[in-house]
């Protein structure tokens, strides 16, 4: 019957509004904090567009703890389950922009691109949609390359959470825990497209995402993933 109902706009729309109702309750039970606010505010002042990165497992609060008044872009598959996820965030003020990191990648890019170009906020997740988990795929440090953009990696967490089965092992707060928010350094763009500094970007990329979410778990006492249960 789900099968069914995922493949009518009306069935789309519930499915995705039923989400949005759940995730919404959850992340309102938690008491969050924000780790030095004045960072962001600081970073956001700087930059006229930025890229926004964290990893896949973060990715199920972050479109609660972001600025609505800085609105994000997302990339989403066109797939029955992409346009799902697209209508879902979109209850939570996130633009959508169609495309697919596997196909036609080169035009993601450029709709990317013309976002960054107005002064916008595309979001990207660098290991994702399929992993492996915390390996940053290509994009996010070409993106920058192309644009002249930054790159802004962030994180959360909480003390208590649930961990899923994917192979992200996606973090999924428990009620009324407690949580936070923490913001990396922004990230310059690479100097050249060479393959060394795309490549020595990608690698700068991977340490700092792996800093912010670590200094995240250790303020909410969250033991790292090889060890959580």
């Amino acid at each position: 019957m789900l099968k069914q109902l995922k493949r009518t706009r009306a069935g789309m729309f519930i499915i995705s509004w039923i989400a949005a109702l759940v995730i919404a309750l959850l992340l309102a039970s938690v008491r969050w904090r924000r780790h030095q606010p004045e960072k962001l505010d600081a970073i956001l002042a700087d930059h006229k567009g930025l890229i926004l990165v964290f990893w896949h497992e973060r990715l199920l609060s972050m479109v609660f703890l972001w600025p609505r008044k800085h609105r994000l872009t997302a990339l989403q598959s066109t797939h029955v389950d992409g346009r799902i996820i697209a209508h879902t965030v979109n209850h939570f003020g996130v633009n959508t922009v169609w495309g697919s990191s596997n196909r036609g990648a080169a035009s993601g890019l450029r709709k990317m691109k013309r976002i960054l170009d107005e002064g916008g906020i595309p979001t990207i997740t660098p290991d994702g949609p399929r992993g492996p988990a915390r390996k940053t795929a290509m994009g996010p440090v070409a993106l920058a390359h192309l644009a002249g953009k930054p790159i802004l990696p962030v994180a959360w967490s909480v003390e208590r959470c649930w961990r899923a089965g994917s192979w992200d092992r996606l973090m999924i707060p428990k009620p009324f825990t407690r949580g936070v928010f923490v913001v990396g350094d922004a990230i310059a763009p690479p100097a050249s497209g060479g393959r060394g500094d795309l490549e020595d970007a990608r690698l700068a990329l991977d340490a700092a995402l792996d800093t912010v979410t670590a200094e995240a778990d250790a303020l909410t006492g969250q033991p790292p993933l090889d060890s959580a249960s």
